[in-house]
């Protein structure tokens, strides 16, 4: 009830909040699910990330209950500080850009609005805000390029990230795409993990290692440096740690993967 009323109060401050962790456990009174949903009816713009160290919920029951997912992630406990940093920057900059494009779209709605209505009087008046109309489309396409030009500078750093990062489908498990440290690490070329699953490449260590690692993740929702051997192209058995968080991309579910050599630290500490 302190976190919502805060909440309230930045609003109507002019000074909306762009983030909020919040526990699942937070006894007596609401638990973290509720505190969501009440906080969303007011600021449904707010990004969340929900902190549990439990199953209270599954993955279903949140989305019942909270009604939407694109702006909720799960953050499993205990948390690296460094994950936890690039987690609530990414999702600050994130609110900052939607908030900035909701203000130019708001503005030129505004103006066509403005301008439709001034269309309604002599011919002349029609023919100079005809004029007006054009060039607030092309301000439009600019916004919209820009947006084009910020999804570009995100795979970009998702492609230069020296960490081996990979995305499957959730239907299919096949990779869409990865990065040159994930393609170093398997020794397969992008060409190669494009369009096949682990299971195909043989890349598990375990062949039921993938099936319990989705397993995981419907029920998760997120799994952090869970210990996996990783099979390379060439036959090598690696020793990483693997991260898993489920995304969303036009309405389809998809798997973020991220995967830590830990081969020579096992062998300087054995």
């Amino acid at each position: 009830e302190e976190g919502l009323h805060k909440v309230q109060q930045a609003c109507e401050a002019g000074r909306p909040y762009a983030l909020a962790f919040v526990d699942v456990r937070m006894p007596p009174g609401w638990d973290g699910v509720e505190t969501i949903a009440r906080i969303w009816k007011d600021y449904p713009e707010l990004q969340v990330v929900i902190c549990t160290a439990h199953s209270d919920y599954s993955w279903e029951e949140m989305i019942r209950q909270i009604g939407k997912s694109d702006s909720m992630v799960v953050l499993k406990k205990p948390f690296d500080n460094i994950e936890v940093l690039q987690l609530a920057h990414a999702l600050t900059e994130k609110w900052t850009l939607n908030q900035e494009l909701k203000h130019r779209l708001n503005c030129l709605d505004q103006l066509v609005s403005q301008r439709t209505t001034e269309l309604q009087t002599t011919n002349d008046q029609l023919r100079i805000a005809n004029d007006r109309l054009k060039l607030e489309i092309a301000e439009r396409m600019q916004t919209e390029k820009a947006l084009r030009l910020s999804e570009e500078r995100f795979s970009k750093a998702f492609r230069a990230s020296p960490i081996p990062l990979a995305i499957q489908s959730l239907k299919e498990e096949k990779f869409v795409d990865s990065n040159q440290g994930f393609q170093d690490l398997t020794g397969f070329a992008r060409e190669e993990l494009l369009g096949h699953t682990p299971e195909q490449l043989r890349i598990w260590g375990d062949l039921d290692d993938g099936t319990t690692l989705i397993r995981k993740l419907h029920t998760q929702m997120s799994i952090r440096n869970l210990p996996r051997k990783l099979r390379t192209r060439s036959g090598e058995l690696r020793e990483t740690l693997m991260s898993a968080e489920l995304f969303e991309l036009d309405n389809e579910p998809f798997i973020l993967t991220i995967a830590q050599d830990i081969t020579e630290q096992i062998k300087l500490e054995n």
